[in-house]
């Protein structure tokens, strides 16, 4: 079955979910989405971002739009702790953004943010944003993505490839 992870990241936390991944399904191929060309030839596409504004980025959407019908299954990374209220509607939003695909699953995880976005948040209009922002440690995600969460990422890929060798 060929296999592609493709991923966005610009802090290196979706990098290291991505590289879990691919460890996971050693015949898969790994590349930046940005990289990808054509999409023809491959059963499956694990695709990755870091959620942005609540939602996918950009150029994740542009990208998952490129793999209308296809077999999709998302990993994402988030500065936010899942644990927040608020957190609730990210992964439905990021889902939208693979409406036109077949989606397989989602897997999520908190990333450790860079440490100039919690300034950079407390102007975020919403009141929950910046909260969070004034929030210190494991509310932006120190020391994640962990081991415990890679094994998780890529128990999430064997797990959702299985299922379709089976089938």
């Amino acid at each position: 079955m060929r296999t592609l992870v493709a991923y966005l990241s610009s802090s290196g936390n979706t990098l290291r979910v991505a590289e879990a991944i691919h460890a996971a399904l050693p015949d898969s191929r790994m590349m930046a989405m940005t990289d990808v060309g054509a999409l023809d030839g491959y059963d499956l596409i694990f695709a990755g971002f870091p959620v942005t504004a609540e939602g996918a980025p950009r150029k994740a959407r542009r990208f998952l739009g490129r793999a209308r019908g296809r077999k999709v299954a998302l990993f994402l990374t988030h500065g936010m702790p899942a644990s927040m209220e608020e957190f609730r509607g990210v992964v439905p939003n990021c889902r939208r953004a693979a409406a036109g695909c077949e989606l397989l699953g989602e897997f999520e995880c908190q990333g450790n943010m860079v440490p100039w976005m919690p300034k950079l948040l407390r102007l975020y209009p919403r009141g929950y944003v910046r909260r969070w922002a004034r929030m210190n440690g494991e509310a932006h995600g120190a020391g994640h993505p962990s081991e415990e969460d890679l094994d998780r990422a890529r128990a999430f890929a064997t797990e959702v490839r299985g299922r379709l060798t089976v089938a």
